[in-house]
């Protein structure tokens, strides 16, 4: 019975592993402009952790042939997506999501809303003009600008949250 229960945890454990590799690799694909392919093997890498996979689990694991898995692998290292490393006395090379790029792609985030941020202070502050120069109207500056001023209260908060969690991952590999 206990062997019967393992069996179905670890089958329930690979169909869960499967749904997240194509729902990360339909993220990837549309976000990163990769291939559906290339997608599903960065997703691949992500769920293995710092362990990584080998050529043949990466083949094994997504059904793929090896001249696919090979081609998509080197269009991720081009990347700087995926990164390799070897074992002592094992010749197989083992692939693993590049933290480089988590941090690369994090700091990407931030200066997307940084960029956000500054439309949003040059909007706010050609309302607050067009608002002041125009005598006859009866508009309250303050709330006219109030989503302005919110949004960029949003935009620094993200900033600011995405910085930390920037820093904590730089932190934390450079602790390994």
């Amino acid at each position: 019975m206990i062997y019967y229960d393992m069996m179905n945890e670890n089958l329930e454990i690979q169909q869960l592993k499967k749904q997240i590799i194509e729902e990360m690799g339909v993220y990837f694909e549309s976000e990163d402009t990769t291939s559906p392919l290339s997608s599903r093997i960065f997703a691949l890498l992500v769920l293995e952790g710092s362990e990584g996979a080998s050529f043949d689990k990466i083949v094994e694991e997504l059904e793929i042939s090896k001249s696919s898995a090979s081609t998509n692998l080197q269009i991720l290292q081009s990347m700087g997506r995926v990164s390799y490393y070897t074992k002592p006395g094992d010749r197989k090379r083992y692939f693993k999501a590049s933290v480089t790029s988590l941090v690369n792609r994090l700091e990407d985030k931030i200066q997307s809303w940084k960029r956000e941020r500054c439309l949003h202070e040059r909007v706010a502050t050609y309302r607050e003009k067009v608002i002041s120069n125009n005598e006859d109207n009866n508009i309250d500056v303050e709330k006219d600008l109030s989503f302005n001023i919110h949004y960029i209260e949003f935009v620094d908060v993200m900033i600011d949250n995405l910085s930390r969690l920037k820093n904590n991952i730089l932190i934390t590999v450079n602790q390994d």
